[in-house]
């Protein structure tokens, strides 16, 4: 490797000991991100009535046929044909429909991008480029073709106003400690491995979430468990007791109470909710 590349660092783009030779300079560099379409639906509800609802995911309405109003925050949004209506995870919402009501919907979660939004209903009007998202829908395959949703809910996400995000930006250390939490969520950790993982102190790290992510490091742990084990409930037909397993719960009782506790309903309730 030149002498240059090994004074400057930022010239190589693989490490000293690779086989490989990738050399250059980084003009811009993003954050990777994630997505991850759970459902993508048009229905047709006769009655829907949710009731304080609140999920660890996010939803894309697209209203059809009809009229319905969901409740957020003491404010009420009319769901009306011509706009799309995004929520974020952990927004709580009621919805009710006085008439017959067809949309499109799509649920998808966004990864760690998720604890970066803020709560609420952000209405956008329908414009050429999502209409044709939709157009498509009624005609795609599936996987690994349906490439509709995805490119509708990009299009929409781009749309949202910025108040719709925090402004924080995660300090590298934090972002390191939030995905030891993700990937190692189904095992035995602790506040101590996950600052090894970030490469500080447990009170640095503690500092550090509390300042930046408004939670300490085992609530976001705590917060990942239930968002799966919520997403494992609806999703899948795993029992309850294979879903606490799945996410780090040591039994069936204690994921009982922790969902009970933090999300007001029991696993059994939750896997029967409405899921649109």
């Amino acid at each position: 490797m030149p002498e240059d590349s090994k004074k400057h660092p930022a010239f190589s783009l693989v490490p000293d000991d690779s086989p490989h030779e990738v050399e250059g300079e980084r003009e811009v560099m993003l954050p990777g991100m994630s997505l991850e379409i759970l459902a993508t639906r048009k229905i047709e509800l006769r009655r829907w009535n949710l009731k304080e609802l609140v999920d660890p995911y996010w939803r894309l309405y697209c209203p059809v046929k009809g009229s319905a109003t969901v409740t957020s925050g003491g404010n009420t949004t009319e769901l009306a044909p011509g706009n799309l209506y995004l929520i974020p995870p952990r927004t709580t919402f009621s919805s009710r429909n006085p008439e017959p009501f067809t949309k499109w919907y799509v649920h998808f979660i966004l990864g760690r991008s998720d604890l970066l939004s803020v709560p609420g209903i952000y209405t956008q009007p329908l414009d050429e480029i999502s209409s044709g998202f939709l157009d498509t829908l009624t005609t795609a395959k599936g996987e690994p073709y349906n490439w509709e949703s995805a490119s509708l809910v990009i299009h929409a996400l781009t749309k949202l106003p910025a108040e719709a995000w925090t402004d924080q930006k995660l300090d590298s250390r934090v972002e390191k400690a939030m995905d030891f939490l993700q990937v190692n969520l189904a095992r035995k950790i602790s506040a101590d491995d996950a600052a090894r993982a970030a490469g500080v102190s447990v009170r640095n790290l503690n500092h550090l979430f509390r300042s930046q992510v408004r939670m300490a490091p085992m609530s976001v742990l705590l917060n990942y468990r239930l968002d799966r084990a919520c997403h494992l409930l609806r999703h899948t037909d795993q029992s309850i007791e294979q879903v606490a397993e799945n996410c780090g719960f040591p039994n069936r009782y204690y994921f009982s109470r922790m969902l009970k506790q933090h999300r007001g309903i029991s696993p059994a309730a939750y896997r029967k909710g409405q899921l649109y």
